[in-house]
């Protein structure tokens, strides 16, 4: 072929090979993990069979936000201050004609968080209205009722709860749906009742619960006598406040001056931090040792204040939980 035959054969050539790359097939893009898991929408009282090798009846009948301590077995489950609990009640049933074994991997539960935030179940379930940690046999045709947790952020509702047996999955809109905590619990500021206080004010003589303990002020005073071993400084007295403590871990345990972490304030606004003593209620003797569940101790916790200055609040926490607020503006 001469120069000229190929300089006109050439922007042929270019021509064809444009059109053959425009009609070539473009590989399809494929991301694993980006696509939703298939569900069914389902509402609160409605029944579903879940699962196929080994189906169950599943109802969801109830769904309430809760910072009390909850517990299953011998655990005691108990949301930290950035924590509150997502309690679950619901019953399962056996369609089958044989026993079906039922605990709590058999149906998995996860709440999803306005940010999108998954937080699972506790690894334990309880037949409802108990704390007994429930692992059965169903026989055919029989029914329980169950209860589980799950901890979630504090703050705000939660939107979302994916129910999972086998390939069967259910979403719950739970906006709405959840039992709001109690008031005195809930902070105001958050019309719907979801987000708990940090700092809950409480009366004195009333009960209030620590992860392990339940806690209770009895009396406060201000007093010259000497606690710790040691008379008030000069020009100084002591405020002592007076606790019951009640063990409420189910198989006991020991209770020590670390389980407890008091804080005062006083008029001043000023903070005065635990001087990490804790005595018995009537003598200055050091107070610890080893409470069966459900048995109490009085203790004492006390504070060096200037004799001219008052208290006005006293906040009681175990150092990972919600804290207790007593107002002592009116001690003197």
């Amino acid at each position: 072929m001469n120069q000229t035959a190929t300089r006109r054969f050439l922007p042929l050539l270019a021509a064809l090979t444009l059109a053959g790359a425009a009609h070539a097939t473009v590989p399809t893009r494929a991301v694993q993990g980006t696509t939703q898991l298939d569900g069914v929408a389902a509402k609160f009282g409605e029944t579903f069979t879940l699962g196929k090798q080994s189906p169950l009846n599943f109802t969801l009948l109830k769904a309430e936000y809760s910072v009390g301590r909850v517990v299953i077995g011998n655990t005691v489950y108990f949301p930290k201050a950035a924590e509150k609990l997502l309690i679950l009640h619901y019953t399962v049933h056996n369609p089958q004609k044989a026993e079906v074994r039922y605990y709590w991997p058999e149906v998995r539960f996860t709440a999803v968080d306005a940010q999108d935030r998954n937080s699972p179940s506790v690894q334990a379930v309880a037949r409802d209205g108990t704390g007994e940690s429930l692992e059965v046999r169903l026989k055919p045709a029989q029914k329980i009722n169950v209860m589980t947790v799950i901890r979630v952020p504090a703050a705000g509702v939660v939107p979302k709860l994916m129910v999972q047996r086998e390939a069967a999955l259910l979403r719950y809109d739970l906006r709405g749906q959840v039992t709001p905590l109690a008031r005195g619990i809930a902070d105001p500021a958050d019309t719907s009742g979801a987000t708990p206080l940090t700092q809950v004010p409480t009366a004195p003589n009333t009960f209030s619960p620590l992860e392990r303990f339940d806690v209770r002020l009895d009396e406060v005073k201000f007093t010259g006598e000497a606690l710790g071993g040691k008379a008030p400084p000069t020009g100084q007295r002591y405020l002592s406040a007076v606790f019951t403590i009640r063990n409420m871990e189910p198989g006991g345990g020991r209770y020590l001056w670390s389980d407890f972490k008091p804080v005062l304030k006083d008029a001043d606004g000023e903070r005065m931090e635990y001087n990490q003593t804790m005595l018995k209620a009537s003598r200055d003797e050091k107070a610890g040792g080893t409470l069966t569940a459900g048995e109490e101790a009085r203790v004492r916790f006390f504070f060096a204040l200037p004799a001219n200055v008052n208290a006005q609040s006293l906040m009681l926490t175990d150092g990972s939980g919600r804290a207790y607020v007593y107002d002592l503006s009116g001690v003197r």
